[in-house]
């Protein structure tokens, strides 16, 4: 069975499941069935880009599905908040806060961007699901998806991604004796996605 994990912006629309599993063997099934049970998500997820075992899809419909696989529903930087469903409530009621305010910016000032958004958390974790950080071209940043070594080390491979054009799915996970050096809480992991804004 494919599991579905939800941000904390989608879950609104999920009756507060952050994840399900549904037997479907390409995307295009496995929406519809998402949206028998979950009829406030009907039509919501279609033009939010598909990672599926980490690889993001911008055109997923079609693609097929392991028995195992593990989707995210990522929404483009015109979404709002980053989140692929959002009922329309922006994220920031101050936009100079907005991660995505600034790679708008950052964009239309010709500089490469990337986007992190933290996809899924276990145990303690800084920031939920749904939180973003910006990263321009040079190291200049907005947002926040952790906190410590773990932010550095997630804006040092959102310049690889920028570089590269190449999404990347990243999850750090510390001991409990390391929690704190590298900015988790103990037995934190967190699970962030790179993209790079096109």
């Amino acid at each position: 069975m494919a599991t579905v994990i939800f941000s904390a912006g989608q879950k609104h629309l999920t009756e507060g499941e952050t994840r399900v599993e549904i037997e479907a063997g390409r995307v295009d099934a496995l929406l519809r069935e998402l949206y028998a049970r979950f009829p406030a998500l009907d039509g919501q997820l279609e033009h939010a880009a598909v990672a599926i075992d980490g690889v993001l899809h911008h055109d997923a419909r079609y693609i097929r599905l392991g028995p195992d696989a593990e989707i995210h529903f990522v929404g483009a930087i015109a979404g709002g908040s980053g989140d692929a469903v959002t009922g329309g409530v922006p994220a920031f009621e101050d936009p100079s806060l907005d991660p995505l305010a600034h790679a708008r910016r950052w964009r239309e000032a010709g500089r490469g961007v990337a986007i992190a958004t933290v996809v899924a958390t276990w145990g303690s974790s800084p920031c939920p699901p749904g939180s973003q950080l910006a990263v321009a071209e040079g190291g200049e940043f907005e947002g926040s998806v952790s906190g410590g070594c773990v932010e550095g080390a997630v804006i040092e491979e959102a310049a690889a991604v920028i570089a590269s054009g190449a999404p990347r799915l990243l999850t750090f996970g510390v001991a409990d004796e390391t929690a704190w050096s590298v900015g988790l809480a103990c037995g934190g992991e967190v699970r962030i996605f790179v993209e790079r804004v096109e």
